[in-house]
């Protein structure tokens, strides 16, 4: 289990030591501390070195004019060259010119070139008298070059000192800290365990007191917890088994009516289906006694009437064998177009008494023969097409039976009737393959039904395996389809009967 506000993550979290994230910590603070330090030392030393270089230079200017004075007034060229030698020998001299009064060069050294070297300019009096001039440059790459060597040697002096720190300091705090967190490792692993009446109080260090007491805190709260939901659990329990109880009674209630609703509607509808035979036979007998038209039409309606009450009649049949799940289909090869055809034909004159096109079409590649339950696939069919018939009053019904898959062994057909009659609203299409209901009272009013035609259509197709939906517009019509799998070789079941 995660926890909150974290992530799953694909890679291990590397786990880190505490010991060592200190004495990281500790060594970190100390390394700046001495970087600041040696840098500042280090500034502070250039600083120094360049009025060091002044003050040479100026001791230097001083020194030299002594030292050339005799020279130079008597223009001894051989004093003044080892004058100039020896000064040149000095590491922050780089450049000595040394002229007469006639500009007359008497001596001119210099060593490598220095781009930060200070230039200095003055003229040689002899008892006030001008005996010459001196140029002398003078570099600080000496004191430079030692300031960084000693930059250099107190970083790997620092180096040095922060590795030592971090091996003391991650030994020290690893030895120091490895007692307190065993102990509050066993503290947590008690816990762990359940154990949580053992209230742990002994730790070696005091930092940690408040840290054991928030502990043993929570272990009594996790104990007052455990004990409140297991008192919930058993009350929970004992009265899940009572509403348990109460429902199986009510399951074997409700089975028992289901069982004798369904029982008593097969009676019902057998018993009903005798006198009306005979009321349908009488009828008949009526229409060939040659009554006048008057008496005649009463005997039409009464075989009307009669036919719509059987037809009913048979619907309560098949949806109560559908409802207890009695209901077998009966597998036979059939001519799939001829089944179809049959259905159209019957409709096609009730389609023509409302001046409506009863139109079909066939996919090129139907089977011929297939095998399933030719009387259930035209029940389905004259459900829709009855709807259809019944609920548009002008335009056309169209019939369309496509191949939406076919093997060698088997075709999946979709069969699809479209009327241009008074539609469906879209939050209206939940009452649809529901058992008595339709759209509204004002449709049950106008044209009749008891919407179990849908319903048993609904089952009979899911019965055979497959799949019934519908899409409808309003004043635009409506398109009802359902698609079945139809096997084209003799099924298993049928020759091992």
């Amino acid at each position: 289990m995660l926890p909150l506000g974290r992530k799953k993550s694909g890679k291990k979290e590397k786990k880190k030591s505490i010991s060592r994230h200190l004495s990281s910590r500790l060594v970190i603070c100390i390394a700046v501390i001495c970087i600041i330090f040696v840098t500042a030392t280090y500034f502070k030393k250039k600083k120094e070195s360049n009025e060091i270089l002044h003050n040479k230079a100026k001791e230097y200017q001083e020194l030299i004019t002594s030292s050339l004075n005799v020279p130079l007034w008597d223009i001894d060229r051989d004093s003044i060259q080892q004058i100039g030698t020896s000064y040149m020998q000095h590491n922050m001299i780089c450049r000595l010119l040394i002229v007469d009064q006639m500009n007359r060069v008497l001596f001119s050294d210099q060593k490598k070139k220095s781009d930060n070297a200070i230039q200095f300019n003055w003229k040689v009096f002899y008892n006030q008298e001008r005996i010459g001039r001196i140029e002398m440059d003078v570099s600080s790459e000496f004191l430079t070059q030692k300031n960084r060597e000693l930059f250099v040697s107190g970083m790997l002096t620092l180096l040095i000192a922060i590795m030592m720190i971090s091996l003391t300091t991650g030994f020290f705090l690893k030895v120091v800290l490895k007692k307190p967190f065993e102990e509050l490792s066993d503290i947590v692993e008690s816990y762990s365990k359940g154990q949580y009446d053992q209230n742990k109080t002994q730790i070696s260090y005091i930092e940690f007191d408040q840290f054991v007491k928030v502990l043993n805190q929570m272990a009594q709260k996790i104990i007052r917890q455990n004990e409140e939901l297991e008192h919930r659990v058993i009350e929970r329990t004992k009265e899940l088994d009572e509403a348990n109880k109460d429902l199986k009674k009510l399951a074997i209630l409700a089975e028992e009516a289901n069982k004798s609703k369904s029982e008593f509607l097969t009676n019902v509808s057998h018993e009903l289906r005798t006198p009306m035979n005979g009321i349908m036979g009488m009828a008949a007998i009526l229409e060939d006694l040659g009554l006048d038209d008057s008496y005649l039409e009463c005997v039409k309606i009464i075989q009307n009437s009669a036919r719509d009450l059987l037809s009913l009649i048979n619907d309560l049949l098949d949806y109560s064998s559908l409802d207890t799940g009695k209901l077998q289909l009966h597998v036979t090869q059939i001519d799939i177009k001829q089944a179809i055809l049959t259905i159209l034909n019957i409709f096609k004159v009730r389609a023509e008494k409302k001046s409506l096109q009863l139109k079909y079409t066939f996919a090129e590649h139907i089977p011929e023969k297939v095998y399933c339950d030719s009387i259930r696939l035209q029940q389905v069919m004259a459900n829709l097409l009855d709807n259809a018939v019944k609920f548009t009053e002008s335009g056309e019904i169209q019939v369309d039976v496509d191949v939406q898959m076919d093997t060698p062994d088997e075709t999946i057909l979709s069969f699809k009737i479209t009327d241009t009659g008074i539609g469906i609203l879209k939050s209206d299409m939940r009452h649809l393959f529901k058992l008595f209901s339709q759209v509204d009272a004002s449709v049950t009013r106008k044209y009749g039904g008891t919407g179990l035609g849908l319903i048993i259509s609904k089952k009979l197709v899911d019965l055979m395996g497959g799949e019934i939906s519908v899409t409808s517009e309003i004043d635009k019509g409506s398109t009802f389809w359902f698609s079945l799998s139809f096997q084209k070789q003799k099924p298993l079941e049928m020759i091992l009967s």
